[in-house]
Order: C-alpha cells, then sequence, then structure tokens
C-alpha cells in the first residue's frame, strides 16, 4: 500500500467539483468569458476560470492533509496563490508578455526563497552533482518558469492539461512513496485529486476551461513537488516529455520565423493532430497514453536508461512533426468545427 494520506483524494475530487460548478456560474453571470476568433478552434464562449477553483480546491486540501506546516508548503501555496492571482488578471482582462513572465519569476522566487531548490541532481551514470549557488538559484527558476509554459502550452484542447497533470502528480505520488516521502506524496495527491475532479467538466465537449490562471497552477505546483525530494526532477521531465519539448520546439519555431518567443500560434502538436483528422478526444487520450506510458518507463527503469528514454523522445517528437507538416489538412483553425473549446497559446 503506498504510504500516503488518501484523505487528500477523498476531500480534493469532489471538492472541486463543486468549485467548478461555482465558479462557472459566476464566470458565466459576469462575461468572463475565452471567446472564439479567427486563429481559435472553439466555436461558442466557454468560461475560462477554471483554474480559480483548482488551486482554492488544493489549498484547502494541502490545510488539512498537510502535517506538520512548514516553510516548504508556504513556498509552495504563497507561490501558487500569487501565480494564480496574477494569470486570473490576465484571464479577464489580460496582460503584456514581459508582465506574465514577470510574475512567473515572482512566484518561483518563492518556493525558492523558503528553500525549495534544485540544489542538486542525480548523475545518470551513478552518484550526484551538486550544484554550487550560483547555478542553484538560475536553475530552479528556469525549471519552474519552464514547467508552467510547459503545461500553459498544452492546454490547447479539452480536457488535454488537466489529464497529462493528473497522470504526472499520480507518478509523482508513487515516487515519492518509494522515496520514504509520505508528506510529499500526499501533496502530489491533493494536486492530482483535484485535477482529476475537474476533468468531468473539462473534457469534451468542456463546459468550462482552466484558463492560463489554471494551467500555470498547474504546471508551478509539479515543479515545486517534483524539487522536493531527491531523484524526481528526471522522472517528471520524462512523463511531462511530450509538453517541455512543445516550449522549446514553439521557442526555436517561433524565432526562426521571425518573431516573438512569447508570439502566440496555434501550431503546436495538438493542433496539428486536430488539423490532420483526429477528433479532440482521440488526441486527448493519446496524450494521455504517452503520459502514462513515460511515467511508467520512469519508474520501472535506471536512471541512465532514462537519459535514452528521453532522446528517444525527442527525436520521436521531431519526426512526428516533420510528418504531420506535410499531411493535407482536414480542418483549419479559424472554422467551425465540432470543438467546444480549443484555447489558443
Amino acid at each position: 500500500m503506498i504510504d500516503v494520506n488518501w484523505l487528500a483524494l477523498a476531500i480534493g475530487a469532489p471538492l472541486v467539483l463543486v468549485m467548478t460548478l461555482a465558479t462557472r456560474t459566476v464566470a458565466r453571470r459576469r462575461g468572463w468569458m475565452h471567446q472564439p476568433g479567427p486563429d481559435r478552434i472553439h466555436a461558442k464562449p466557454v468560461p475560462r476560470l477554471g483554474g480559480v477553483a483548482m488551486y482554492a480546491a488544493f489549498v484547502v486540501v494541502a490545510l488539512v492533509v498537510a502535517q506538520p506546516y512548514d516553510l516548504a508548503l508556504a513556498g509552495l501555496l504563497g507561490g501558487a496563490t500569487v501565480i494564480v492571482g496574477v494569470m486570473l488578471v490576465d484571464d479577464i482582462r489580460g496582460l503584456r508578455p514581459r508582465d506574465k513572465l514577470l510574475a512567473q519569476l515572482v512566484a518561483a522566487a518563492i518556493p525558492l526563497a523558503c528553500g525549495i531548490r534544485i540544489d542538486a541532481v542525480s548523475n545518470p551514470f551513478g552518484g550526484v552533482i551538486d550544484l554550487p549557488l550560483v547555478i542553484v538559484v538560475p536553475f530552479t527558476l528556469f525549471w519552474i518558469v519552464g514547467m508552467m509554459n510547459a503545461i500553459n502550452f498544452t492546454d490547447g484542447q479539452d480536457g488535454l492539461a488537466g489529464g497529462v497533470s493528473t497522470i504526472a502528480a499520480l507518478v509523482l505520488v508513487i515516487l515519492s512513496s518509494r522515496l520514504g516521502l509520505p508528506d510529499v506524496a500526499t501533496l502530489a495527491l491533493a494536486l492530482a485529486a483535484v485535477s482529476l475532479g475537474f476533468l468531468p467538466l473539462n473534457f469534451y465537449r468542456a463546459s468550462i476551461i482552466m484558463g492560463d490562471s489554471g494551467s500555470h497552477f498547474l504546471g508551478f505546483s509539479l515543479a515545486v513537488i517534483a524539487i522536493l525530494g531527491p531523484a524526481k526532477i528526471a522522472t517528471a521531465m520524462l512523463v511531462l516529455g511530450v509538453p517541455i519539448l512543445e516550449v522549446a520546439w514553439s521557442i526555436v519555431r517561433r524565432v526562426a520565423r521571425g518573431g516573438s518567443m512569447s508570439t502566440r500560434d496555434a501550431r503546436h502538436l495538438h493542433h496539428r493532430l486536430w488539423e490532420a483528422g483526429l477528433a479532440q478526444p482521440v488526441v486527448a487520450l493519446l496524450y494521455y497514453v504517452l503520459a502514462a506510458g513515460l511515467g511508467i518507463i520512469a519508474l520501472l527503469v535506471e536512471r541512465v536508461n532514462k537519459v535514452y528514454a528521453f532522446v528517444g523522445l525527442m527525436a520521436l517528437l521531431l519526426v512526428l512533426l516533420l510528418v504531420l507538416a506535410r499531411l493535407p489538412r482536414r480542418r483549419l483553425i479559424g472554422r467551425k468545427s465540432d470543438s467546444s473549446s480549443m484555447a489558443e497559446h
């Protein structure tokens, strides 16, 4: 039996479902909707503040099940509060990319100030590599900010980011329990619970989406929980390999086309799969299978094999993107479709 407080799951999933229903009602009444547009796939307005419900439920569950309260918990909840608050403004009014990046850095600095940092990394060929402080700070910031953007880039289709994050959190539950970290495992289970409880209202056809507040909350929380204990950074990188590689690919693609790294487009892998003719639920399930398969690999193989698996995933994704680029488009983003909501990032 996994050493974890199962109360996190029993409370988290139903609580976030109730909170999401309430949030959806408020968003509709206030007109806080994600609108269709020429570069977006969804065909009708959808409430976009589901992330607030996930965050609120997670805070409640964490305060109930996390014992004792410590500086690490304060760093996790404090940073999550900052990023959700700022991205809530972005969901309602919109923010400039540089303001969003500044918010990401501030949020990432909070757990860092509370002692949550990557001060060592596992050597794939054995042992541990201690990092000097001059590298610890930027590397930790880069990891947390990068994970927020990875999940945000994945939030382009009903149920996609929520499902992948649930699987990643469950893998961290198992690994943390194996490492003798029941408190960390319980926090990961709380995150899985609120993400899982949100999915019934977010999967195709979604009646609410999480917005930037939700995707940033999930990415931030996964990043911080992965730091809380040894040997979990590599696991998180492998499980979330597709979103992480999509961020890198998007940056290269945008810069190569003469644009800014922060320029939005609808050319991510899930967009291309949809354009090629796959239905939204099929694309989501494909991502789930990839994340689950990579999670199993991460839990079963040795460290050096995780490196080989990540390199193999990188090559596979590159080939897939090249193939999709040559396939005829059966759908075009901006035309009305059977989609109820596919956000563009």
